[in-house]
């Protein structure tokens, strides 16, 4: 009987431990998602340097990214065409990785790159080297720094704002190797060759909800198929 007694104080100990695990569990899975952060909400005016992406004006395209910088997630995005179309880049910075999301008309699909990948799309600088100068200007208000930048194609100028706090701010441009966020500054979708230029900043307390990925997006296996997509988007068919 004692035999017996010490049998059912054990199961019920182990089955309670269980229980407890599975529910801290649940809990810590749900509070990922559900909590408040806090964020820099930054609009940049996107000035595209082309007067056609293919077969399509450029002052058809859209006029803003919007951005937001946490410390555990980075969100770009670029929406037009009435809801149409929208390419929007979600960055862990803990796995170092993107993923991208594009809705075409209805169609949507994304790709999580590998760590350390610029995002599907975005063309990478050729043996980037940059030297930081002592000139200043104000962008929205806030002083930024210039950075000259020299690849093997080109020689521009990019600014960045010491005064933002934010670890990994440009995991989803080419400039990963910049620690600060970006306040004027080029880059290349495909074809599309665009200048960004910090428009509006706000601190803004939002729900990490915003970073997952919508059940309605199809996943792709490779970069090649995203990048594909992509560039049938602007080129022309010959």
């Amino acid at each position: 009987m004692q035999r017996k007694k010490k049998y059912n104080r054990l199961t019920y100990l182990l089955y309670s431990t269980l229980i407890l695990l599975v529910s801290l569990s649940g809990c810590k899975r749900s509070d990922e998602y559900s909590k408040s952060v806090e964020a820099e909400h930054i609009s940049y005016k996107v000035v595209y340097l082309d007067k056609l992406a293919g077969d399509i004006p450029t002052n058809y395209l859209p006029g803003v990214m919007e951005a937001y910088y946490t410390k555990r997630y980075v969100k770009t995005s670029i929406k037009g065409f009435f809801g149409q179309f929208s390419l929007v880049q979600i960055a862990n910075l803990r796995q170092n990785t993107v993923t991208t999301m594009l809705n075409f008309f209805g169609n949507k699909v994304y790709y999580t790159g590998k760590r350390g990948e610029i995002p599907a799309g975005i063309a990478p600088l050729k043996d980037p080297k940059m030297k930081v100068s002592n000139d200043t200007r104000t962008i929205c208000g806030m002083l930024s720094r210039k950075a000259i930048i020299t690849t093997t194609d080109n020689v521009y100028n990019v600014y960045f704002i010491e005064d933002i706090d934010i670890k990994s701010p440009n995991i989803t441009t080419p400039y990963n190797f910049i620690d600060y966020v970006l306040s004027d500054f080029r880059v290349q979708l495909s074809i599309l060759k665009m200048q960004l230029i910090m428009s509006d900043r706000k601190s803004e307390t939002i729900s990490t909800s915003m970073f997952l990925i919508p059940e309605d997006y199809e996943q792709l296996t490779s970069r090649e198929s995203m990048e594909s997509i992509i560039n049938s988007l602007f080129t022309k068919d010959k």
